[in-house]
């Protein structure tokens, strides 16, 4: 398993959209992705550790007060950046990988059809294997890669957070029903794991092992196989 981010996920609401990483055999990645995200959401950062891991969490709060869903209702949207690395990985590194995915998805969550009202993995193979390489970027290029500039603008997130999760008080409660679902999810663990091993079993026989995205004559299309969102 690479020495970096070796989970990541993007959730709206209780909703994982895209997701990308493996656990080492042990379950204890998935373990500590299930406990993040029973968390309930504060407006800064959130941190969960396990032995030898350092989960991570990030939130924006959307008000969208100006749109409506597709039931009429203009209620905000919370959009959570997750991700889980090695303990080795230097937390600003960690952060600064979570910091980027918010930017770069921010044209997606304003105005994206699947990214706002789409279901469980609606934007999977879409924004899946570019979840992957961004993974893989931390681990191959390490710090130089990720934190080659200061982001200033996160405070200003958070700040703007805090002022939305006053004006929508209790209405984040509902994202408790989470931990019951995560609790069924728990006990699928190791018939997820033996579907993930065959799958990159089947990858590998036909394909050979695939890093990143090679174009050649023909069209390749890359699938990154969710860790939590289907347990």
């Amino acid at each position: 398993m690479t020495q970096g981010i070796v989970w990541s996920a993007i959730t709206r609401n209780d909703t994982i959209l895209a997701e990308a990483g493996e656990d080492d055999g042990t379950g204890k990645v998935v373990s500590l992705a299930q406990k993040m995200m029973k968390q309930k959401p504060t407006p800064g950062w959130e941190f969960k550790r396990s032995k030898g891991l350092r989960g991570m969490k990030f939130h924006v709060y959307d008000h969208a007060d100006d749109r409506l869903d597709s039931t009429g209702d203009s209620s905000g949207v919370l959009w959570i950046f997750s991700c889980i690395a090695h303990s080795s990985l230097e937390e600003c590194q960690q952060k600064s990988f979570l910091e980027k995915l918010v930017y770069l998805t921010e044209p997606l969550r304003q105005d994206d059809y699947l990214w706002r009202e789409g279901g469980l993995l609606a934007c999977q193979a879409t924004f899946g294997p570019l979840l992957q390489q961004r993974m893989e970027q931390v681990g191959y290029h390490g710090k130089l890669a990720m934190v080659n500039q200061s982001i200033n603008t996160t405070k200003e997130i958070m700040a703007r957070n805090i002022e939305m999760a006053l004006d929508r008080g209790d209405a984040l409660d509902d994202l408790d029903k989470r931990a019951d679902e995560l609790n069924v999810m728990s006990q699928q663990f190791k018939k997820r794991a033996d579907q993930v091993k065959r799958f990159k079993m089947w990858q590998n026989a036909k394909h050979g092992v695939i890093i990143g995205t090679a174009v050649t004559a023909g069209v390749a299309v890359v699938t990154v196989p969710p860790l939590i969102a289907l347990l």
